[in-house]
């Protein structure tokens, strides 16, 4: 069975990281179809958008580490991903071997989108709590259902640890 739980206030300033990302929209990549950021599963491509912590400004970047209790001298990566009225992740496994660990942190969400699957392929959604950390096994399969045209963008934080 997996073991699927989340872990409240990883991170405690998410209106601060959320009031930069908005003032630094136009840094996201967009990560659809045939984008130089495109991400592609099984079950479909991507339609969201990222910013990667090599392209972060210094401000939203400190304010990211600011209050998380890893070390980010030993983390590999982080992105801010956002998503927009319409946008989704296909369902997918994130990439055992060029990372061994990750953390998903849920910043903003109008509803629940986040849904992993158990080992009978049932879809399970999480309640995403603002500032908490997903804590999953890597080889879980998970997506993000569609945002709707009511909603605000969902915001949510990914940092892996690896080569």
């Amino acid at each position: 069975m997996y073991q699927v739980k989340q872990v409240e206030n990883y991170c405690t300033n998410v209106d601060e990281i959320i009031s930069l990302a908005e003032k630094y929209s136009d840094l996201f990549s967009n990560r659809t179809k045939n984008d130089t950021y495109e991400f592609k599963t099984k079950y479909g491509v991507s339609h969201m958008k990222s910013m990667f912590g090599f392209n972060m400004p210094k401000d939203l970047e400190e304010a990211v580490w600011k209050t998380v209790p890893d070390d980010k001298r030993f983390a590999h990566s982080v992105t801010l991903n956002k998503y927009e009225p319409g946008d989704y992740l296909p369902r997918h496994r994130d990439s055992i071997g060029s990372y061994w660990k990750f953390k998903l942190v849920f910043l903003r969400s109008d509803k629940p989108h986040f849904k992993w699957y158990d080992e009978n392929n049932v879809g399970h959604y999480v309640d995403e709590i603002p500032g908490a950390y997903l804590d999953m096994p890597i080889t879980l399969e998970h997506e993000v259902t569609k945002i709707e045209e009511h909603e605000k963008p969902k915001f949510s934080l990914v940092f892996a640890w690896g080569e």
